[in-house]
This record gives C-alpha cells, sequence and structure tokens, in this order.
C-alpha cells in the first residue's frame, strides 16, 4: 500500500510539471481609472503663476517655458478660463503668505492660482563602458574608451494651488524626475521637457483623475 501511494505522488508530481511547463504568460495592458484629489469644478479660471527658482540658469528661460507649458497642457483638461502671471518672489515661504495671494487679483472669487517651486540642474557624470572592472585595471590592453561621459538632469517641482480670495493653500505635492544621457551634447531645452513631462502624467492624475495605463501578465495554457 505505502508502495502504491508513493507512485501516486510522483504521478501527480510529474502532472503538475507537464502542467506547469505547458503555460505561457500573455501581456496585457490594464486601464485603471483615477480619483482627483482636488475639485476643480468650481472654479472659473486657473491662473498659472510664476514659479519660485533659487538659482536662475544663464541660457535657458525655464520659468517662461514651465508656465506656457501647464497653462497649454491644463487648458486641454480644464473647463474655465486659463491664463498666466507674473510676479515677484521675495523668498521661498511666500506661498504661506495669505496676504500675498489675496491682493494678486483684481477679482478673486471663483479663481484658483497655481504656482510653486522649481529647481532645474545638471551635471555630466562618468560611466564605466566594461562590464568587469577587472578587464581594464588587470587586462593585458587597456581599452580606448574605459569611460564615457554622461549627461545627467534632475527636475524638482513643488506645485502649489492657492486660493486667492482667503489665501489658503488648497492643494500641495512635490515632484522629482532625473535623467541621463549618453554624451554632453544633450540640451537642457529638450532634457527639461522629457521631465516636465513625466511629473505632468502624475500631476494631472492627480488634479483630474487622469487613466494610469499599467502592465499585466496573465498566465495561459
Amino acid at each position: 500500500m505505502k508502495k502504491n501511494s508513493g507512485f501516486l505522488i510522483l504521478a501527480i508530481l510529474a502532472a503538475l510539471a507537464v502542467s506547469c511547463a505547458t503555460e505561457s504568460s500573455v501581456k496585457v495592458k490594464v486601464v485603471i481609472p483615477g480619483s482627483p484629489a482636488v475639485r476643480l469644478d468650481p472654479y472659473r479660471e486657473i491662473v498659472v503663476a510664476a514659479f519660485w527658482q533659487e538659482t536662475e540658469l544663464k541660457d535657458f528661460n525655464l520659468n517662461q517655458a514651465l508656465v506656457n507649458y501647464l497653462r497649454d497642457e491644463i487648458e486641454h483638461q480644464f473647463k474655465g478660463k486659463l491664463s498666466s502671471k507674473t510676479i515677484s518672489w521675495e523668498n521661498a515661504q511666500m506661498t504661506e503668505n495669505k496676504d500675498f495671494w489675496k491682493q494678486l487679483l483684481p477679482e478673486p472669487q471663483g479663481c484658483l492660482i497655481l504656482t510653486g517651486k522649481a529647481q532645474f540642474t545638471q551635471d555630466v557624470r562618468k560611466a564605466l563602458l566594461a562590464k568587469d572592472r577587472r578587464a581594464i585595471d588587470d587586462g593585458p590592453f587597456t581599452p580606448e574608451k574605459a569611460w564615457a561621459a554622461r549627461k545627467s538632469f534632475s527636475l524638482k517641482l513643488g506645485i502649489y494651488l492657492i486660493k486667492p480670495d482667503t489665501g489658503e493653500v488648497l492643494f500641495q505635492r512635490d515632484f522629482q524626475e532625473a535623467m541621463d544621457y549618453e554624451g554632453q551634447k544633450q540640451m537642457a531645452e529638450f532634457a527639461f521637457f522629457d521631465l516636465l513631462q513625466k511629473i505632468k502624467l502624475k500631476l494631472f492624475r492627480l488634479l483630474f483623475g487622469s487613466e494610469k495605463i499599467q502592465e499585466r501578465y496573465l498566465l495561459s495554457r
């Protein structure tokens, strides 16, 4: 009896192994609906104001590019009016100055001010090309290009939605994205918009409940 039980267990395990071996996976895309973090329907206008910058870039007007991009992109999602405004920042703590925001617009009722803090940096780094470091240190021949330059960009954005009639901060989130590019010829403007596009997807999911597409694997036989 015990001998037959052993054969039965082995037969079951073999069947399971064959069953698993014949399974394959199918990659599918799943659309996940989003839920907005703040309701924008009650507001008739969003004013995109200049951002605070601790250090400004010499050859690239980051503030103008950022304000124009956000204004134009939000216009596709928001049913009300979109406009932009230049403001003078005294310090980074101005987001907490309710009196400043209350006097900024002549007719603040039904409006929101979108502004924040921006930091865009770039750096050149060295990357090791060889997979095995010993091939460089101990090998009989030194590779012509053991190291290659990589240009690295980073974008940090603190986004604020402020009610100008009360000066209250209605919404606040921090975002950060970074990317590396081969070589040193990558222009800052192109890298900036690449990073801003990534932040926009996350921001719009919070503001407008934008759908999110994710990949899943289904097992099939």
